[in-house]
């Protein structure tokens, strides 16, 4: 261990024996049980029910409105942590509500609404259904894009790689260039458009009656969620503006937050979300909370399918 690293240990050990841990804002996507899990996105209900667990007995949980809201006021949060998930899959209604509710956590769910109720559901899933759930494949692929073709060899061991590709080439593509390449794949493999009911965004009557406002909160994640940062000043801001109104339009919901797809901002997608009416901003940057943290730049730290042993020594490397 370094120096620098020793001292920093150290005074992580200080501040958790005189009660001044740093707040966390924790970053979830699903709560399930999945045989492909390629972004490591999904954490098992019985690993959830463990790490809500010791937030009940080590952190003091607590919405993150109210987490941001002291923290404008200047005031100190030792210990607070908060919990969100983004993307809002219908898991969370079956798996982490009732887990939330057995141990009286609250949480935010940050939404993408153009996926609500979509029997497509995501794409980045569709590709996870392609790539690696699929048995049998043609044993090449090529997509036309970027006035070019790019050619992919499927041949054993060169799944992964192929699909971790295709996925950058479609991240940067806008919505209906990308919906395009989507069916084409679809058709290329032979399976279904529709995805498993797991896989889909809530619809709206289940984004109901997973809402508990105060407790179970929802926030802006932009309508189709882009790279925002590939997209014009303009576009960007009514992608946020649009997911907000949505929210409140659709569901009489009034969205505090917002978080940033991918976690990719620029300079315009700041200045973007502090015209929207939102009171604050998430990105995926793993730190704690400071004090001083620009609230339209607010760092989250990502958990994954971590047991016991390791949710804590995550939730200890960041206070």
């Amino acid at each position: 261990m370094s120096a620098r690293s020793a001292l920093g240990a150290m005074a992580r050990t200080v501040r958790r024996l005189l009660g001044t841990e740093r707040p966390l804002i924790l970053m979830y996507h699903r709560i399930a049980d999945l045989e492909h899990d390629p972004w490591e996105l999904a954490v098992s209900p019985t690993r959830f029910a463990i790490q809500l667990e010791i937030l009940r007995t080590k952190r003091d949980v607590v919405p993150l409105s109210w987490l941001v809201e002291r923290l404008e006021r200047g005031q100190s949060a030792p210990r607070a942590v908060a919990i969100t998930f983004d993307d809002g899959y219908v898991d969370l209604l079956d798996n982490a509500k009732p887990l939330l509710a057995r141990y009286t956590c609250p949480a935010t769910v940050f939404l993408p609404p153009a996926f609500v109720g979509q029997p497509g559901g995501f794409w980045w899933d569709i590709l996870t259904r392609i790539f690696l759930a699929t048995p049998d494949l043609p044993v090449q692929l090529t997509l036309d894009h970027a006035g070019g073709s790019t050619v992919w060899d499927l041949r054993a061991g060169t799944r992964r790689k192929v699909h971790d590709e295709v996925w950058t080439v479609l991240k940067f593509m806008g919505n209906g260039e990308r919906a395009g390449h989507l069916a084409t794949l679809v058709a290329w493999a032979g399976i279904s458009a529709d995805a498993p009911a797991s896989d889909r965004c809530m619809d709206e009557e289940q984004l109901r009656n997973f809402s508990q406002p105060g407790v179970l909160d929802f926030g802006a994640h932009t309508m189709n969620h882009p790279s925002l940062p590939q997209l014009s000043a303009l576009e960007q801001a009514e992608e946020i503006s649009r997911s907000r109104n949505w929210i409140v339009e659709t569901l009489g919901i009034q969205p505090h937050g917002l978080a940033f797809p991918f976690g990719d901002y620029n300079k315009e997608t700041l200045a973007a979300a502090r015209s929207s009416g939102v009171q604050f901003a998430c990105t995926t940057v793993p730190d704690a909370v400071r004090r001083r943290a620009d609230r339209f730049a607010l760092p989250r730290v990502a958990v994954g399918n971590l047991d016991a042993a390791s949710f804590e020594r995550l939730i200890a490397s960041h206070g």
